[in-house]
C-alpha cells in the first residue's frame, strides 16, 4: 500500500518530465525537474507508514450476557399412603449478567437470576442472585445476594442432578445463594481463597449473621476444598460446620464426593413434656459418579446419608440414593429419566420412591460493546 502511495505521487512528476523532453527543454530545466522528483521521494519517505494503516478496533468496554434454563419435570411419588402423580421443575432461572472494564484497571461486575416456576402457574421473579462488584489483580469484592463460599466449595461438586433440593443431604443443613451477603474472592495460582459475611440488620443485632469461609485447590484435573461457616439460627441457636470436598475426572468418568461435620449448639425442642435446649451434632455426606458413554448417553449415579443429631420425633436422619440417565441431542438441550428412593429413619417420615422425565433447554446470548 505505502509503495503504490509512492508511485501515485510521482505520477504527475513523471509525466511533466516526459512532456519536457517531448517540448526540447534545456538541460537546466530537466535537471530541475529531476530534482524535484528526488526531494518528493525522499518526503515520501520519510512520512510515518502507520499513517496509512488500518484504523485499529476499538476495545470492548462492556459485556451483556442473557442466559437461562427451562426444566420442566413430570413424574410420580410413591410411598406407603399412595402414589401422586404431579409436573414439576427443576429449577428454571433466567438471568443477565453484565461486566464493564473501568479506566483505572479495575472491572465492575452485576448479575440478577430469577427463578421461573414451571410447576407453579409458570410464576416469575423470586430472586436467586442479585449483586454488583468490581474485581481486579486485588481479587473480587461483591455485595448482594450471591453463592455462598460453602456452596461452592463443598456441595457444586456434587449437585450434578436433574432436580430441586440437591446435593441430597447438604441441602437439608448448610447455605446455598444467601441475601445481604458481602463476598471476597481471590486466586492464587491453582488455590482460591473466598470469605463471606451476612449482616441482616432486620435481626436487630449488630454482628454478622453468617460466617464463611473456605480455601480451594483446583489444578492438574484434581479439585479438593474445606470450608467451614458459622450462622444464627431460630430461637438464638448457633449452627457451624466444617465441610470437605474433593472430584476428579478420569476421562468420561467423574467421581465427587462432599462431607460436613455440623455443630448445632443451644437448640430448642419442642414436645408434649415441653421445651428443653440441648446441643446437636449431625453430619452430610454425598457422593456422586457420572459417566458419558458418548457425545448422546450419559448415567449419573449418587448416594446421600444426613443425620442431623437430634432424636425421636423431631429427627429427620435418611439415606437417599438416586440414577439418572440423560440424551443429549445438542449442547443446548436434552432430556432426562430419573429414580430416587428415599429411606427415612424414623416412621413419621414416609419413605418414597421417586420417577421422573423431564427436559432441560438452555440458552446464553452475548453483545460486547
Amino acid at each position: 500500500m505505502f509503495k503504490r502511495t509512492i508511485k501515485l505521487a510521482l505520477l504527475p512528476l513523471a509525466i511533466s518530465a516526459s512532456f519536457a523532453q517531448a517540448a526540447d527543454v534545456s538541460k537546466e530545466e530537466l535537471k530541475q525537474q529531476l530534482d524535484q522528483i528526488q526531494q518528493r521521494l525522499a518526503e515520501l519517505e520519510k512520512e510515518p507508514k502507520t499513517a496509512m494503516a488500518p484504523k485499529a478496533k476499538e476495545e470492548t468496554r462492556h459485556s451483556l450476557n442473557f442466559y437461562g434454563t427451562l426444566r420442566p419435570t413430570f413424574g410420580v411419588t410413591s410411598t406407603d399412603d399412595g402414589s401422586n402423580w404431579d409436573v414439576g421443575d427443576a429449577l428454571s432461572r433466567i438471568g443477565i449478567a453484565t461486566e464493564h472494564k473501568l479506566n483505572n484497571g479495575l472491572t465492575a461486575f452485576a448479575k440478577g437470576e430469577f427463578k421461573v416456576n414451571i410447576q407453579a402457574n409458570g410464576d416469575f421473579g423470586e430472586a436467586r442472585k442479585a449483586y454488583v462488584g468490581v474485581k481486579g489483580d486485588f481479587g473480587r469484592v461483591a455485595i448482594g445476594k450471591q453463592a455462598s463460599t460453602q456452596y461452592n466449595m463443598i456441595a457444586d461438586p456434587v449437585d450434578i442432578f436433574n432436580r430441586a433440593s440437591t446435593p441430597l443431604a447438604y441441602d437439608h443443613a448448610s447455605p446455598f445463594r444467601v441475601n445481604n451477603l458481602v463476598t471476597y474472592r481471590k486466586s492464587f495460582g491453582d488455590f482460591n481463597f473466598s470469605v463471606d459475611g451476612q449482616f441482616d440488620g432486620s435481626d436487630g443485632d449488630s454482628g454478622a449473621d453468617l460466617f464463611n469461609t473456605g480455601l480451594e485447590y483446583n489444578g492438574d484435573g484434581l479439585r479438593a476444598a474445606v470450608a467451614y461457616y458459622s450462622r444464627d439460627v431460630a430461637l438464638g441457636a448457633e449452627d457451624s460446620a466444617i465441610g470437605f470436598s474433593v472430584s476428579k475426572s478420569f476421562g468420561d468418568l467423574y467421581l465427587a464426593a462432599s462431607y460436613q461435620d455440623r455443630e448445632i449448639t443451644d437448640f430448642v425442642e419442642v414436645s408434649a413434656a415441653g421445651a428443653s435446649i440441648y446441643d446437636a451434632s449431625g453430619s452430610t455426606l454425598d457422593v456422586v459418579a457420572a459417566y458419558k458413554f458418548n457425545s448422546t448417553y450419559k448415567a449419573k449415579f449418587g448416594v446421600s446419608v444426613f443425620e442431623d443429631g437430634k432424636s425421636g420425633f423431631v429427627s429427620n436422619d435418611f439415606n437417599a440414593y438416586n440414577a439418572t440417565l440423560e440424551y443429549h441431542t445438542s449442547p443446548d438441550f436434552y432430556m432426562f429419566a430419573e429414580v430416587q428412593q428415599n429411606d427415612f429413619e424414623w416412621e413419621h417420615n414416609l419413605d418414597s420412591t421417586q420417577f421422573n422425565v423431564g427436559f432441560r433447554y438452555n440458552f446464553d446470548v452475548g453483545f460486547d460493546f
